[in-house]
């Protein structure tokens, strides 16, 4: 009887042993000696035992049971959709406690000061994961900035033709770290965001010691952007788009009719300057409509706290440096000089 109560206990023993070891083994990563990354996309809705079938299908972890057995055990059934990415050296319970913090992916994506909105759009619709629809996002991003609180007195049929591209301007250049299951809605609602968190406040306060309004002068500081590529010109060349807007004078900036173009090319030539368009300021005497492109943070200082000058005239030289001038005949000599 003894012997038989002996054996039972030993293989109760032998059993529990079994069952620690097989929960020991797959509570382990799969790999940890040379981990692979997998990526994983946790549709909405899905439930904690479809997720715990892709995990093991995708070979992120040993057991679908087991891993579904842990979610119940933590309470855990809906977590947060989005894509993710595990490594074979992650246990089961840093996966959980991944999905439960919804700390998923994340694409990165580089604005470049000067872009247009056309050329942001690109850059997103290039994207091979997430893929964004260009006309989607385009029109999530007008939807978003339509909201904003701005004075833009925009002649809406110009909007309707074509002429007026309104959106232009907003998007901050930086590097932008999204989600990746960020869609066109949210991220059009993500970047607006920050213009109306970042840019916003400056530009409404500047409009409140100035005679331009808060739109105004962001269009003022995307000239700035594209007319001086030189950081240390650019409050210069602000002080003389305020002094030409001063006396009246159109403000006859490249710029504005290289935007005003169908196509950019490297030079602005003589025929033009007789573009029959809104941006064209050689013909219109005030500012253009819009913004023409995103100005960075130099050029926005520079718009909001402009250099004090008399000049009211400049020319690029070869290096991309200017030749600032306070009156024409000055600004013909100069060239003169430079040409000889």
């Amino acid at each position: 009887m003894k012997l038989k109560k002996a054996a039972f206990i030993f293989l109760i023993f032998i059993i529990i042993l079994s069952f620690s070891l097989r929960v020991y083994s797959l509570m382990q990563p799969i790999n940890e000696v040379e981990p692979v990354d997998i990526m994983v996309e946790i549709e909405k809705g899905m439930s904690g035992r479809a997720i715990a079938n892709l995990l093991e299908e995708e070979g992120a972890i040993k057991s679908a049971t087991f891993f579904y057995l842990l979610l119940r055990l933590q309470d855990l059934n809906n977590l947060q959709a989005g894509y993710y990415r595990f490594s074979t050296s992650d246990s089961p319970q840093a996966i959980i406690e991944k999905l439960k913090q919804g700390d998923e992916e994340k694409f990165k994506v580089t604005i470049p000061e000067g872009f247009t909105l056309e050329e942001i759009l690109n850059r997103f619709e290039g994207l091979v994961i997430p893929e964004y629809d260009k006309e989607l996002l385009r029109t999530a991003i007008n939807e978003e900035i339509s909201k904003l609180e701005l004075e833009k007195n925009i002649n809406q049929a110009q909007i309707e033709s074509g002429l007026i591209v309104e959106p232009e301007g907003i998007i901050i250049p930086t590097t932008y770290n999204f989600p990746m299951s960020f869609e066109e809605p949210a991220l059009a609602e993500s970047l607006v965001d920050y213009f109306r968190e970042q840019r916003l406040p400056l530009l409404k306060e500047a409009a409140a010691e100035s005679d331009y309004s808060a739109y105004e002068i962001l269009i003022i500081a995307s000239l700035i952007e594209e007319e001086g590529k030189i950081g240390e010109e650019k409050k210069t060349i602000a002080s003389v788009i305020y002094n030409r807007l001063a006396e009246g004078m159109p403000l006859q900036l490249d710029a504005t009719v290289q935007y005003a173009r169908a196509e950019r090319t490297e030079r602005v030539l003589y025929a033009d300057l007789e573009i029959d368009s809104p941006y064209n300021t050689y013909k219109i005497n005030k500012l253009p409509p819009t913004p023409i492109a995103s100005p960075g943070d130099l050029a926005l200082e520079a718009a909001v706290n402009p250099a004090e000058s008399d000049y009211l005239f400049y020319f690029a030289k070869e290096d991309g440096s200017h030749v600032f001038t306070k009156s024409y005949q000055e600004h013909l000599k100069k060239q003169r000089e430079l040409a000889n």
